[in-house]
């Protein structure tokens, strides 16, 4: 106590701080010490150069029309280090020099800022002639809510759409990795790099962040314990699962893959690892620990991507993966006790099938029925008018193989246990249905035939014949459930069809197109976790680069549907904490 009493006497002394007092105010007196002291604190938070600001902004004139031609133009008065110090393109040598943007087809561009101080952008016309300029501050924790413009000269609008705040310098747009959602939190990877020699020479550090709206990431961990480098001739990257939630962490499987700098980037080794991520009082790292599987078995395939890896978590705290058989592409599921020590291959012990993890990674799901869980794994192969599925009870392990009957017409897809029911699409349109009375599931071999009532709305004009023309996943929240469909199970180049339910899969509407004109601030969707269900509406997460005079910076946003099921007009940032 003697201690904190003497850290207040030095701390006033040192700001020659006294006590406010409402009936004192003679602006050369208190007020004259606070505002002293607040100079004090701008000037302290000036020098953090660390944290970066994007700000979404629109340029109109006076009648609202926007300006598409011309140059924006912005720079930070660093009030810590103005002082006669030379400006660089990235503040490397105390100051960053001015950058210069272009305003988009609709008047918009990104401003991006890593000092503190007083901001200015200038907006100047095709033959460099002043259209109008603003002056407001940058500081750490601004937010859209609390941004404030000090002064502005000329007739142009400046119209803030967004602003995202980081504590640290940005990641690339290419390592930004929407990974799945877990009890209620959407997550994200992305790597910041920490030492930079070359584009083939440099390390970075991985992290986590999570979010429960999609916008607002709020919980951010590092990830220790692994190595993400290039170094001329090799690189060592990074490969992350789905997360799962065991009841108090999140958790996820990851490989550390060591190949070859140069294409094709033959692989040369790894390490198969978990990282559990408390879920709690989240910390801010975490290390990721060795996983003991046979030298044989490693952690995705090299044409992977982190989505299509099937990762379960079910009753008794067991888990399932599904590492590849190496040198064979055989990949082949594994069940993981609660320490992560393996239980058995469910291959030999359970039949369960992956021949093709770009058609099968879907068909591994837990299914609740009766207030049971079950683990339901693939057996057969498509197409066919009938899915034979492994089922396995989650308390004894005790399993029996479930048929479905497609009553003629060949599966496009594994039944899909959605919000109690089965569902499933069919190569022949229409091709959406549901299944009769779930209750046969429990049954000792039980046949579930499709129900004869399709699912109204459910036609795809993708080719239902090509067997590549699959539901991929369904994300549901609230009241909405959304069937996202492919015509290419890898999400290269695909053709993405959504339908949305409102009423328990009575029947659904087609939504729009997601945006992906440049000019909308989009790209088109790699991986189908980049869409994510919140509150009932649907959000598609995405990374961008956008350019100035020194080069490209990376951009992250989201973007909502509306109550109707269309999208919003305009993306937003995601914000990392």
């Amino acid at each position: 106590m003697k201690r904190i009493i003497l850290l207040i006497i030095l701390s006033s002394s040192l700001f020659q701080c006294r006590i406010f007092k409402p009936s004192s105010l003679d602006p050369t007196e208190d007020l004259g010490s606070l505002q002293a002291l607040l100079r004090f604190l701008a000037l302290a938070d000036a020098f953090n150069t660390q944290s970066q600001t994007v700000i979404f902004m629109k340029f109109t004139d006076a009648n609202g029309t926007p300006y598409t031609t011309g140059n924006i133009e912005y720079s930070v008065f660093n009030e810590a280090d103005e002082n006669g110090i030379p400006v660089s393109p990235f503040g490397s040598t105390g100051n960053v020099q001015t950058y210069i943007s272009t305003p988009d087809s609709i008047g918009r561009a990104f401003l991006f800022f890593s000092e503190r101080g007083i901001a200015n952008v200038t907006l100047k016309d095709v033959g460099n002639n002043l259209i109008g300029s603003i002056n407001f501050r940058i500081y750490n924790g601004i937010t859209k809510q609390s941004f404030s413009v000090i002064s502005q000269v000329g007739n142009a609008q400046f119209i803030l759409e967004d602003l995202a705040n980081y504590r640290n310098r940005l990641a690339t747009n290419f390592t930004f990795t929407p990974l799945g959602s877990a009890n209620g939190r959407q997550f994200i990877y992305l790597e910041v790099q920490t030492n930079y020699i070359a584009p083939d020479q440099n390390t970075s550090i991985g992290y986590i962040a999570s979010s429960a709206d999609g916008e607002n990431y709020d919980l951010v961990t590092r990830i220790d314990g692994v190595t993400i480098e290039k170094n001329i001739s090799y690189e060592k990257i990074l490969k992350i699962s789905k997360p799962v939630f065991n009841g108090s962490a999140y958790v996820f499987f990851l490989s550390e893959e060591k190949r070859n700098y140069s294409p094709p980037n033959t692989f040369q080794s790894n390490f198969n690892l978990v990282l559990s991520i408390p879920a709690f009082f989240t910390p801010s790292a975490a290390t990721a620990t060795n996983l003991s599987l046979d030298s044989n078995l490693f952690l995705f395939r090299q044409d992977n991507l982190p989505w299509m890896y099937p990762v379960l978590y079910f009753g008794n705290g067991r888990y399932m993966i599904t590492p590849t058989l190496y040198p064979a592409v055989e990949i082949t599921p594994i069940l993981l006790n609660a320490d992560f020590t393996v239980n058995q291959n469910m291959v030999s012990a359970f039949s369960c099938n992956l021949a093709d993890s770009n058609f099968n990674a879907v068909g591994f799901q837990i299914v609740n029925i009766g207030g049971i869980e079950y683990l339901q794994c693939p057996s057969s192969t498509l197409p066919s008018a009938t899915i034979t599925v492994r089922s396995i009870e989650a308390n004894t392990l005790n399993n029996r193989q479930v048929s479905f009957s497609g009553s003629g017409t060949n599966f496009e897809t594994f039944p899909y246990f959605v919000r109690g029911k089965f569902v499933a699409t069919f190569t022949t349109a229409p091709i959406g249905f549901t299944f009769t009375n779930d209750s046969d599931y429990l049954l000792p071999s039980p046949t579930i035939t499709r129900n004869g009532t399709l699912i109204s709305g459910f036609n795809s004009a993708i080719n239902n014949g090509n067997t590549s023309s699959i539901l991929r996943t369904v994300k549901s929240s609230a009241n909405a459930d959304y069937f996202i469909l492919s015509n290419n199970p890898t999400f290269a180049a695909p053709t993405v069809e959504i339908f949305r339910s409102t009423d328990s899969l009575g029947s659904v509407i087609q939504i729009p197109t997601i945006p992906t004109n440049v000019s909308e601030y989009s790209t088109i969707i790699t991986n189908a976790e980049q869409l994510q269900s919140f509150n009932g509406l649907l959000n598609y997460s995405y990374a961008i680069s956008t350019s100035n005079n020194v080069g490209s910076f990376p951009v992250y946003l989201t973007r909502f549907t509306k109550g109707d099921g269309s999208w919003e007009d305009l993306p937003k940032l995601i914000k990392i904490r």
